[in-house]
């Protein structure tokens, strides 16, 4: 049996409710355009976008959004706070918080569309993640 992490459950969660970034108010808040600082373009073509995930030590990173389903690597794990936003009149508003401990180095977690959030790294090392998301929208087999 596989257990879910508390990050994965919380993305999940996000996802259930249809927070995607590929809805039109959000398109603005892309990963890569909200946050670039944290996310790093490795490889994009038309099937996938690869991005490398860093965020320092007690860092914030700015709220953003990931509009296509992922695979994500920790392999610089750190403890986290995951904090879930929406859109109220246009303005990201905080609804929640979820504390998470470090994954495990190596730990990969299938990743649904994240709607607004932001991570911040309550860890002493830099948090790194690679992140592959699925333009395709491709998820795991049921």
């Amino acid at each position: 049996m596989i257990r879910a992490s508390a990050l994965a459950v919380a993305v999940l969660s996000l996802s259930a409710l249809g927070a995607c970034a590929s809805a039109p108010q959000l398109t603005a808040w892309d990963a890569v355009a909200a946050a670039p600082q944290g996310h790093t373009v490795l490889l994009e073509n038309a099937e996938v976008r690869v991005l490398r995930v860093s965020i320092a030590p007690g860092d914030l990173e700015p709220i953003h959004a990931h509009g296509w389903p992922s695979v994500m690597y920790f392999e610089k794990p750190q403890p986290i706070t995951y904090i879930v936003y929406e859109l109220v009149d246009g303005k990201p508003v905080e609804r929640e918080r979820i504390e998470a401990p470090a994954m495990p180095v190596g730990q990969t977690e299938w990743m649904g569309a994240e709607g607004l959030h932001a991570i911040q790294n309550r860890g002493t090392e830099p948090f790194v993640a690679l992140r592959v998301e699925m333009k395709n929208g491709a998820g795991p087999s049921k």
